[in-house]
């Protein structure tokens, strides 16, 4: 019996988040993907690379756990073809949805949602023991790749980590880190009364050169909203914290890489 399906816009959004939350900052102007001050310019799309994550989401005192899995499948034809895997965690082979992607070589320079559609040429996902299928128009929409770029924003401060060593399932790893951080207040209305909305976000990242891909080694991103009516006291909103976790579980660096 096949898995229950699973969002592939969840699929995507979790391989973008990986790529994009441990580039280097690009430092260009225009739309970045997925995180501000990214680009797709630093993946190296070597054939025979892989890397697993584990990510773990705690929201209201929950945790959901997820596996991860990346990998580079071939590069031939002016085309790259890509794996993705998604499972809970421990993995499930019933419960997982693999995606497989064939895109343009030129993406590694895509900035803009159509760019990046432009070069997406094939896309087929299998559900758990299921064969694979072209996905219907309406999982495609669903994948929403206008989300995973983003316009600049003027609110991020970047701030540099030392470098350290940090300790994953896959091993020790000499790292680079930095912290970004924003914090934003905005007007909303609730039911026709006024309220200041608080968003407050911090994310950590670590990346090693030993690492295929994008480096990836660890990751951390909290997030706290709340909101506060009018003639409401600001200890009396409830805040909303939610955290992630992606660490690295295993990779595969292809022969004669360093």
């Amino acid at each position: 019996m096949n898995a229950k399906p699973r969002n592939p816009r969840t699929i995507v959004l979790l391989c973008a988040f990986a790529i994009a939350g441990a580039l280097a900052p690009a430092g260009a102007g225009g739309v970045d993907f997925l995180v501000p001050g990214m680009s797709l310019e630093s993946v190296s799309l070597v054939p025979g690379a892989r890397v697993s994550y584990l990510v773990v989401s705690k929201s209201f005192g929950a945790a959901d756990s997820s596996f991860i899995e990346l990998r580079v499948l071939e590069h031939r034809g002016g085309t790259f073809r890509l794996e993705i895997v998604s499972s809970p965690y421990p993995r499930s082979r019933e419960e997982s949805v693999i995606v497989r992607l064939r895109l343009a070589e030129r993406v590694t320079s895509a900035a803009s949602p159509e760019s990046f559609r432009s070069c997406l040429l094939e896309v087929v996902i299998k559900e758990g023991t299921g064969a694979f299928r072209e996905p219907t128009a309406r999982e495609l929409d669903r994948m929403d790749i206008e989300s995973i770029f983003l316009p600049p924003s003027d609110g991020l401060s970047r701030t540099p980590l030392a470098s350290e060593k940090i300790a994953v399932p896959a091993g020790v790893f000499s790292c680079d880190g930095a912290e970004y951080s924003r914090d934003e207040t905005r007007t909303v209305s609730l039911g026709g009364v006024q309220a200041q909305r608080i968003e407050e976000e911090k994310s950590r990242i670590w990346i090693s050169r030993d690492v295929p891909l994008w480096g990836l080694v660890k990751s951390t991103v909290e997030k706290r909203s709340r909101t506060i009516a009018a003639g409401v006291p600001a200890s009396a909103a409830r805040a909303r914290d939610t955290a992630t976790e992606s660490v690295l579980l295993s990779y595969t660096k292809p022969r004669g890489r360093s």
